[in-house]
């Protein structure tokens, strides 16, 4: 199941954060199949600590890249992410106390919030990079060297 599926238009043309974007969302979708099939609290618990930890990793990936960049959007981005951060933790704090309502709220975070932020401030501080956005995605048997 395919609960929150990677669209194009969701692309801001960096792959490095694309591929990052994509994997959050496959995570999310994860997390949505184990509330949503009643899987064991352990699975869901599993699910929801994966999407913490890499939304924790992305961010700090995202945010250093900006501030390799020197992007004027950087102390905003810090803001949003940091309310995004708090927000996992909310329904991870709601998923361990057996709240109900998880899976909903993690849908309204999804959409509300982390879709609208990929769309608006990381699209929009990508296209600010100009010239400045990450190496192209290495082709296939091709070398990459960092």
């Amino acid at each position: 199941m395919d609960t929150y599926p990677w669209s194009e238009t969701y692309a801001t043309g960096n792959w490095v954060i694309d591929t990052q974007h994509r994997r959050l969302l496959e995570l999310a979708g994860l997390l949505s199949d184990a509330l949503a099939d009643g899987r064991s609290d352990e699975v869901a618990e599993q699910a929801m600590a994966a999407l913490e930890s890499y939304t924790r990793f992305h961010f700090a990936e995202e945010e250093a890249f900006l501030a390799a960049i020197r992007a004027p959007s950087l102390a905003q981005h810090r803001r949003v992410h940091a309310s995004l951060t708090l927000d996992v933790e909310a329904m991870r704090f709601n998923l361990v106390a057996r709240y109900p309502g998880v899976g909903e709220q993690l849908s309204r975070w999804v959409l509300n919030c982390l879709l609208p932020h990929m769309l608006n401030e990381d699209m929009a501080a990508v296209e600010a990079t100009g010239s400045k956005r990450s190496r192209p995605r290495p082709s296939a048997g091709e070398e990459c060297s960092l």
